[in-house]
Parts: structure tokens; C-alpha cells; sequence
């Protein structure tokens, strides 16, 4: 149910989902039969079900299954262009999320070349740019998520075209993706040097479906200004120190990580987080797949709340410290892209 009409919460800042899982079914669905793509299921209940992951026990590989379909389905500009601008608008609407700064690999939308690359990053800025043109209040940027399985060369593509549109809403880049045996930190680190010397931030998933050694090698190999989930290093007091040193921010997703079985169970999730903020980690919120997961910000924030996770006061912190790890430049009126 959206909030017109009804007692809206306070603006929220959400800094880490990713676009493939955050457009509703019905859009995703609509958006595959006007291209003709061909889905799992003739029937709309059972697509429903796939694309929500609806069943007892989920994988980190059907996880990453259905972020092919979903990438497929968004995979031209014209669907890129709607999922973007329905992604922005309906997270106001719904959760009052006035600055938020949702993720895709532009390569993954592209169909191996078989389409502009250009044209699909271009749509997508139509889309938020629409968006903040009906929601005013809204600040919106875009992050380019690098994939451990692509070689070298395409995600450095990525990262140039994260440089070539920094003026248009590209705020930042991501490195994401399962695990890859062929994959080095060490190969990326000019990469991300030369992103952060022309004005772009940079993030990365790590502590999630690694370890806490993993994380230690990323945040001694990357020049980051973020971290994307980041939790294992709750076991570590000389990391979750270093966090503090160097003034990172960890997103934290709740429903995500519990769903896959990262967190092993609701008192797991309450032992990370506890840890994390009384040792004096800033942490944030956010969804990470919120369509795939049916959740959004709002319910994920009342998910730390009603299990007595953080309290009211302490919730407002980590709120208050998503938007201070924004990657949008906030230092002007108005929305810096428009």
C-alpha cells in the first residue's frame, strides 16, 4: 500500500539495491511480453513465484539465477528507461525514500553486445531523470556494479562509461557477482583510482558469501569510500577497527541475508548488528533485492525494531548515517542532475 494519504514516516536514504530485483513482478512481467521474451511459466502466479523466490529454502545459485531473467527481461532501452524511472518513483511513494542510489552492470543489459551500450545507460539516466523531475524531493544516482565474472577488459568498459556519464547521475561503481576463481583485487586497483580521480566513489560487495579474511584483503587491496553488506567482520575486533579508522559505512540487508542463510537465524542477525554498533561501526539499511524479497526499507527497518535489534534512537542513527555515506553530492539546492 503506498503512504498518500496516510501518516508518512521520516525521509529515508536506501544506498544498496540492485535494479534487477527491485522492479515489481507485474512491471517485469508487462515489460517481458511487450518484447516478446519468454518466460519460465505461462502462468502468471507461477512467474510470481519464481521471480519472488517463494519457497522455504533459497541458494546463493537461485539467487543468482533469477538475476538473469530480470537482467534479460531489462535488457533494451526502452525497458531499461521504465525500470529505472519505476524503481525511484515507487520507492518514494511507497517507503518515502528520498535519496537512494540503486545499482545495475550496464554489460549484463546489453545482450553481449548485441545492443548500445550507450543507448542502455542513456535510458536509464532518462528514467531517474524523469523520476526527479516528478518527485522533486527525490536525490537519485547510479551505481555501476563491475562482476567478478567478467574479464578485465569489460568491467574496465564499465568503469569508463561510470566516468563518461558522472555529469549525467553515475555516482559511483560496485564490484559484484559470485565468486570467480579467475578474479584478482590486485588487477582492479588503477581501475578504482581512476575512478575516484575524476569524482566517482567506490564500493564493494565483500563479508558476505566470504569471509572476514576476504574482506581484510579487499580493504587492503581497494581504495573504497563504502561497503556493500560487509558483516563477517563482526567476528574481527582489529577490522571492525580499521572500518572506524578508515571511516566506511557498511549496508547491511537484513531479508537478504537471512533468506540465503548467511545470517543463520534472527538472534545470529541480532548478535552481527549488536556487535557492530556497539563497537562504533556505522551501518545502515537497505533492501538489496526488495521485489525478489517482497520487503522494502520500511519493513526492514521494523524487522531491527520488533526483534529488539537497535532501538528506536539507535535505528535514527543508522538512518542519519545512510545519508551522510551517500555517494550524490548534496551540497547544492535542488537536485544536482536536473
Amino acid at each position: 500500500m503506498e503512504l498518500k494519504g496516510l501518516m508518512r514516516h521520516e525521509p529515508l536514504a536506501e544506498l544498496h539495491f540492485h535494479l534487477g530485483q527491485s522492479v515489481e513482478p507485474h512491471i517485469l512481467w508487462a515489460i517481458a511480453h511487450e518484447q516478446g521474451i519468454k518466460l519460465p511459466s505461462k502462468s502468471y502466479d507461477e512467474y510470481f513465484d519464481f521471480v519472488t523466490l517463494n519457497k522455504p529454502d533459497i541458494t546463493w545459485d537461485d539467487y543468482h539465477k533469477l538475476f538473469h531473467l530480470t537482467e534479460l527481461i531489462q535488457s533494451s532501452p526502452i525497458a531499461m528507461e521504465r525500470a529505472v524511472y519505476e524503481v525511484i518513483s515507487g520507492a518514494y511513494r511507497v517507503s518515502n525514500i528520498t535519496l537512494m542510489e540503486p545499482s545495475f552492470n550496464p554489460m549484463f543489459r546489453n545482450r553481449q553486445g548485441e545492443r548500445d551500450l550507450d543507448s542502455i545507460i542513456l535510458a536509464a539516466l532518462r528514467g531517474m531523470e524523469r523520476a526527479l523531475v516528478e518527485f522533486p524531493v527525490v536525490r537519485a544516482g547510479i551505481i555501476f556494479s563491475l562482476d567478478r565474472r567478467l574479464p578485465r577488459e569489460h568491467n574496465e568498459i564499465i568503469v569508463k562509461k561510470a566516468i563518461k556519464y558522472k555529469n549525467r547521475g553515475v555516482v559511483g561503481i560496485d564490484i559484484a557477482g559470485p565468486a570467480a576463481e579467475a578474479f584478482r583485487y590486485e588487477e582492479y586497483v588503477d581501475l578504482y583510482e581512476r575512478a575516484r580521480s575524476e569524482g566517482l566513489k567506490t564500493t564493494v560487495h565483500t563479508g558476505e558469501d566470504g569471509d572476514a579474511a576476504e574482506m581484510r584483503h579487499v580493504l587492503k587491496t581497494l581504495p573504497v569510500d563504502r561497503i556493500n553488506h560487509g558483516f563477517r567482520a563482526y567476528t574481527e575486533p582489529d577490522l571492525m577497527d580499521e572500518i572506524i579508522k578508515r571511516n566506511l559505512t557498511l549496508c547491511l540487508c537484513p531479508s537478504s541475508n537471512l533468506r540465503i542463510g548467511f545470517a543463520r537465524d534472527t538472534e545470529h542477525f541480532k548478535e552481527i548488528v549488536r556487535t557492530l554498533y556497539d563497537r562504533g561501526v556505522k551501518i545502515c539499511f537497505n533492501t538489496d533485492s526488495p521485489s525478489m524479497l517482497r520487503t522494502n526499507l520500511p519493513k526492514e527497518l521494523a524487522f531491527v525494531r520488533d526483534h529488539n535489534i537497535l532501538s528506536e534512537t539507535e535505528i535514527a542513527q543508522t538512518t542519519k548515517w545512510a545519508f551522510d555515506a551517500s555517494f550524490i553530492d548534496r551540497s547544492t539546492p535542488g537536485n544536482l542532475y536536473l
